[in-house]
């Protein structure tokens, strides 16, 4: 039986110093292609795009969606202005995602959400996040390795995630955001010590998780963290 496609979601940025300066360039993280790769899935990179039949016709191409870290959501998406200390957004890619999420929830395909893609399927469901967290009391943007688990998650029992790790895991975390109400349907299954929500899931699809840390920075040191890619693509597997 053919592998199943999982289809990353890029992000951009402007070429600079070059001849090729103010050139467009879509890219990802290694570490989510070799996390897929390892759990027995074949990742297929999504550029950023914002034609709906053509996003409809990439949600038809793959058997499941992983929503990558990255910049800051728009705030007007969720009612918001931009605070002070918001950070760089990319209109496109969030009109991109935003249809991805819909498109894959309506034909029941699998998403995982990392970091920004954790906010992001919350957004899209109507959702809001915090713009900046002011006062955690757990660092939520370490400054060690990506493969250092640096602080506590307490995961709620009865979720999938507690099935894969028990009642606590150990995280690394990159953000300055966090998800602020959760969105209808989406059941909050971890938390920080600080209360900082950590990670979300679908309450009625067959898998839509979201998780705030990097697991697929973590799948070699602790390789407990690869069980999460492999739920995700076993479930893509069976669509």
């Amino acid at each position: 039986m053919a592998k199943p496609l999982i289809g990353i979601t890029t992000s951009q940025f402007l070429t600079a110093g070059s001849i090729m300066a103010g050139t467009k360039r879509q890219f990802v993280s290694d570490a989510y292609i070799q996390a897929v790769l390892c759990a027995g899935g074949v990742p297929v990179l999504l550029p950023i795009i914002t034609e709906q039949a053509a996003i409809a016709e990439q949600i038809a191409a793959v058997d499941g969606l992983l929503l990558s870290g990255g910049g800051d959501i728009q705030p007007q998406i969720f009612g918001e202005e931009p605070m002070h200390e918001l950070g760089t957004v990319l209109p496109e890619r969030d009109t991109h995602e935003l249809e991805l999420v819909q498109q894959a929830l309506a034909s029941g395909k699998p998403i995982l959400g990392i970091c920004r893609g954790c906010q992001l399927l919350n957004v899209a469901l109507g959702g809001s996040i915090n713009q900046h967290l002011t006062e955690p009391t757990v660092q939520h943007d370490q400054r060690s390795a990506g493969d250092y688990a640096g602080h506590t998650v307490i995961l709620e029992h009865g979720s999938r995630l507690a099935g894969l790790w028990g009642d606590t895991v150990m995280t690394n975390s990159f953000h300055h955001q966090a998800i602020k109400v959760a969105a209808p349907g989406l059941w909050i299954t971890a938390r920080a010590k600080d209360g900082v929500i950590e990670a979300v899931e679908h309450e009625a699809a067959p898998f839509a998780v979201g998780v705030q840390w990097h697991p697929e920075l973590m799948i070699y040191k602790n390789p407990a963290m690869l069980e999460l890619f492999t739920a995700f693509v076993n479930t893509a597997n069976r669509k």
